[in-house]
């Protein structure tokens, strides 16, 4: 079974998507069609036979209003940005091609699009748009999700993988007091950043140079101006929403770009220089700069991270660090987002936490939950089982057979059995016990208050 598909609203009013799981993504569609169209429209201007031409205005002007109706009910502001950087840019492509154009005619092109614009008004994208320069929960969100994306591309060069970019996230860099949940950085460009590593995108980056210089349009093109908008709108839209990962997107840019190479093959074209230069200067600026304003959120942050290819090797305080250990943690008691957990521990205690393989080497260990007893096999100074499973006789012997100093920290409500069995444990063993009061397994809850016992001043 498929699971049904979120509805969005702004307001009270149901945002379209027509289909798609994300109304951001519909925008696209229609962003990206609104550039054809409006070329559409200049070429109508073309028919010599009157009857014909006012028939293909009237239907080109009806298509590209009723793009513009529908890119408006999506609410989408990214979406309504791409649309008027890809409509401008083949407006402006048309006005530099034929100066000499009569007065009515700029006219009538004035009239359409104050016509989009009044769509946009009368819809309620208009109002929404205005909303963003007051700095809008939105907004904000999506800024401190991309600041921490540049910070995430510095700290791990190499790429989190395809797909863990949002739970890295949420992990390791979100505010320990938010709660908003990401699946991606929510731009198309800096998921793949974060995701695939900077090798990567240098080299998408220097095709796309390439390619933009190689199609540029002749004199007189104007269809290639209105594929080159179209793509435009569609490079403007993965600015403010991942777009891009959706292969039915690609649908209109796919085509345009296809149309781009073969006219640039027929016409025998060759990159045009100053374009390389200019735009690969243009890319390579962006991409220093998005380096630099990462390597300074880096060190600038209190929380300092290390990575290897592996994934997270330790989280730690940057300055004023008073020691170490070694945690292995446990979504079970520990929540989904344990990464905050360890950052707080990290900061809170003044310590480098290293997770995971190169936990087992540190003298104060901390062991969570399930399967404790399989992960170590090595005498520690101090020895933290916080909430652990139940285990055999074979595997207390092992845990503690090897340890100087013990603490036990255990939740007050016994669900599974775990805590009756550790205190009789502790009475027999005459180990250290800690009792979480009113919780059950889950101890983030209580977390401040495990970081006071683990990490007593």
């Amino acid at each position: 079974m498929t699971e049904p598909l979120v509805e969005y609203f702004y307001g009270e009013t149901l945002r379209w998507s027509f289909g798609f799981e994300n109304p951001n993504k519909a925008a696209v569609l229609f962003a990206c069609a609104m550039p054809f169209l409006w070329w559409g429209w200049v070429a109508a201007w073309k028919i010599r036979n009157l009857f014909l031409r006012l028939v293909a205005l009237v239907m080109a002007s009806a298509a590209f209003l009723g793009a513009g109706y529908c890119l408006s009910m999506t609410f989408s502001r990214g979406g309504l940005l791409a649309a008027c950087v890809g409509v401008l840019y083949v407006v402006a492509s048309d006005f530099r091609e034929e100066k000499g154009r009569p007065a009515w005619k700029w006219i009538s092109h004035a009239g359409l699009l104050a016509c989009f614009a009044g769509l946009v008004m009368w819809t309620g994208l208009g109002a929404r748009a205005g909303e963003a320069a007051g700095g809008d929960r939105s907004v904000g969100n999506r800024v401190e999700l991309w600041k921490s994306a540049l910070q995430m591309s510095v700290e791990n060069p190499r790429g989190f993988g395809a797909g863990s970019s949002g739970a890295e996230y949420m992990q390791w860099y979100q505010n320990t007091d938010s709660e908003e949940g990401y699946r991606t950085m929510v731009n198309s460009y800096l998921t793949f950043l974060v995701e695939r590593g900077w090798l990567a995108a240098a080299g998408v980056a220097l095709v796309f140079t390439c390619f933009w210089a190689w199609t540029v349009p002749g004199v007189g093109n104007r269809a290639a101006h209105g594929m080159r908008g179209v793509i435009l709108a569609f490079l403007t839209a993965g600015i403010f929403s991942t777009t891009m990962e959706d292969w039915r997107l690609w649908i209109f840019p796919g085509i345009a770009g296809v149309i781009l190479v073969g006219m640039a093959v027929r016409r025998r074209a060759q990159p045009v220089k100053w374009v390389f230069l200019a735009y690969g200067g243009v890319t390579a600026l962006l991409l220093i700069t998005a380096a630099a304003f990462g390597w300074n959120m880096s060190v600038g942050d209190l929380i300092q991270r290390e990575y290897s290819k592996n994934g997270i090797v330790s989280v730690g305080k940057r300055s004023g660090v008073a020691g170490s250990l070694g945690f292995i943690p446990d979504e079970k008691v520990m929540g989904p987002l344990y990464g905050k957990l360890l950052r707080e521990l990290a900061l809170k205690g003044r310590k480098v936490v290293y997770i995971g393989e190169n936990a087992l080497e540190e003298k104060t260990l901390m062991l969570a939950g399930k399967g404790v007893h399989s992960k170590w096999d090595a005498g520690v100074e101090d020895l933290i089982l916080l909430a652990p499973e139940k285990i055999d006789e074979a595997g207390i012997g092992r845990l503690f057979g090897k340890s100087k100093n013990i603490l036990l920290i255990v939740p007050e409500v016994d669900e599974d059995g775990r805590i009756g069995f550790w205190e009789e444990v502790a009475e027999k063993e005459g180990i250290e016990l800690e009792v979480l009061f009113g919780l059950g397994t889950r101890v983030d809850w209580a977390w401040p208050e495990v970081i006071d016992l683990a990490c007593p001043n």
